[in-house]
């Protein structure tokens, strides 16, 4: 079954002055890397078309430091082995989102004040690969600098903090060097003295034709789905809960985790029971939702094409985090 994610929230507490000086000291031995140029100019070119999320575009400096950390973080992941990760423009605009949202309304966390979770931030600005997030504060009695080495000096501390954890307590660690992740969005936001930081890692491993988004009770509808070559669809779960309700700031700051799942599993197509691809390589998962509400729908995939024996989600990719609003 799906694993439960667990995302303990790192605060980093700036509360005086002195501290405050500290950072600054580190912010002049910020890593720099190489960034090849053609690599500028592929995210460059991918931000331009990026039209969803457009009031959160990044300029060209912050997309710089983005893939500064960008590179931060695959030094993470290769020293344990982990293949690297690309960085995901529409992720890092529901990044830069919630960061606003929470140095704003100085709240910390995994929620918003629309008490929406991750997936459903990301499945609403229109992605459909799962993702898994992580997110620090840093706070500060003082305006907090902000130079771009200043930034990118509280992003690779975040960074730094996330890999510093230990089992059993290290969530973040394990999340930033899943094997699985291929993509990441960074956003961050900083004001006066509140600074937020959310690493959105995703499992880009399909594509969808056209679907709605929105249906009714009832309704009959289909969602086309293409994983990348060699890996195969395997099973598919859909999970019901209802709208998410407003929290408070304060409610935020106390819910310390989410969990990638409910307990109220409403509808799955077992390996035996997907249709076969169409001649365009798209297998279209037929659904109808019986009662008002959002589907969080998670499709497995396999290294190979299921033949026989038992179903199951484990060592599996997640490679959906797709949700449905039934009205």
């Amino acid at each position: 079954m799906p694993k439960k994610i667990l995302n303990n929230i790192i605060t980093i507490v700036i509360a005086g002055v002195l501290l405050i000086i500290g950072l600054h000291g580190n912010a002049q031995q910020v890593k720099t890397y190489t960034i090849p140029e053609h690599e500028v100019k592929k995210y460059h070119q991918l931000n331009d078309q990026e039209i969803r999320l457009g009031e959160y575009k990044d300029d060209k400096s912050v997309l710089l430091i983005k893939l500064n950390q960008l590179a931060h973080i695959n030094t993470s992941r290769k020293k344990y082995r982990k293949p690297p990760v690309q960085l995901d423009i529409l992720a890092s605009r529901v990044a830069n989102k919630i960061a606003k949202e929470a140095a704003l309304g100085n709240f910390m966390g995994h929620f918003n004040t629309r008490g929406e979770k991750p997936y459903h931030r990301y499945a609403f600005a229109g992605g459909t690969a799962h993702v898994s997030e992580n997110a620090s504060a840093l706070s500060s009695s003082e305006h907090l600098a902000s130079a771009p080495k200043d930034i990118a000096a509280y992003m690779q501390q975040a960074h730094n903090a996330f890999m510093a954890e230990r089992a059993p307590n290290d969530g973040h660690k394990q999340n930033c060097i899943d094997p699985n992740h291929n993509s990441v969005g960074l956003g961050f936001y900083l004001h006066k003295g509140q600074f937020r930081y959310y690493e959105e890692f995703l499992d880009l491993y399909m594509t969808t034709g056209d679907f709605k988004t929105t249906v009714t009770a009832n309704e009959k509808f289909k969602i086309p789905v293409k994983p990348i070559k060699g890996k195969y669809v395997h099973m598919i779960l859909a999970y019901y809960e209802k709208f998410p309700y407003p929290m408070s700031a304060s409610a935020i700051n106390r819910q310390m985790k989410y969990d990638d799942y409910t307990n109220d599993l409403a509808y799955k197509i077992l390996p035996w029971e997907l249709p076969k691809p169409n001649a365009r390589g798209f297998t279209e998962l037929a659904f109808d939702f019986k009662k008002k509400g959002l589907y969080y729908i998670q499709i497995y995939l396999d290294d190979k094409p299921y033949t026989s024996g038992s179903a199951s989600t484990k060592n599996k990719i997640q490679a959906s985090g797709i949700v449905i609003t039934v009205n």
